[in-house]
């Protein structure tokens, strides 16, 4: 990349793109452009918000790699042996890893249900007790909740917590800091996280 192109990409992100903290392009191993915006720099934190469910999806990945998993149409309710299924519930029962890593599981909610999920003792059994219903299996929905049935899965699979499992397979060999945890008990602890500078978690 020449100078002329840096300094067009480095005026273009101050312009126009005000959620960028930092960019780096790698080309043939090498680092060809590498700059930070907005008081950040390259040893500080951010929130990434849905950047997460790549992240997660690739642990997923590993965990298959490793033969902690066999495959992502493995049934969701393969990983949790003990859970308890409702009265008339017909489609959790079909619901694999594939529909919740393409979020097209189906859900017994209409928007977001941050608090009953961030409130309850335990995140993962809140958002199980969502999935499911009426609503068919194969239709996209944005959700973070299928994140945290995820998130239950990989536990569950590796005997690790995720940030373990994590730190383990991923960021250790990146470089990347380990994780801390957070406690969050509503959407706006949540809201409150993620516009926080130099986050982790």
């Amino acid at each position: 990349m020449n100078d002329c192109r840096k300094k067009e990409l480095n005026d273009l992100i101050i312009q126009k793109y005000s959620n960028i903290t930092g960019l780096m392009v790698s080309k043939n191993e090498q680092i060809v452009f590498e700059s930070y915006y907005r008081g950040f720099g390259m040893k500080d934190t951010f929130h990434v918000a849905s950047v997460t469910k790549s992240i997660l999806s690739g642990l997923i990945g590993i965990a298959i790699d490793r033969g902690k998993i066999k495959n992502i149409d493995q049934k969701v309710l393969d990983f949790f042996p003990d859970y308890r299924i409702k009265r008339r519930e017909t489609t959790i029962q079909n619901v694999t890893l594939r529909h919740l890593l393409t979020m097209t599981a189906p859900y017994k909610f209409k928007s977001e249900p941050y608090t009953k999920v961030y409130s309850s003792d335990d995140w993962t059994l809140a958002a199980l007790d969502l999935l499911g219903g009426k609503n068919e299996i194969g239709e996209f929905k944005y959700t973070t909740v299928g994140i945290q049935i995820l998130s239950g899965v990989l536990e569950n699979a590796t005997g690790q917590s995720v940030s373990d499992f994590a730190s383990d397979n991923l960021f250790v060999p990146l470089e990347i800091k380990p994780l801390k945890s957070v406690k969050i008990l509503d959407r706006q602890d949540y809201f409150n996280f993620i516009k926080n500078g130099n986050v982790s978690g």
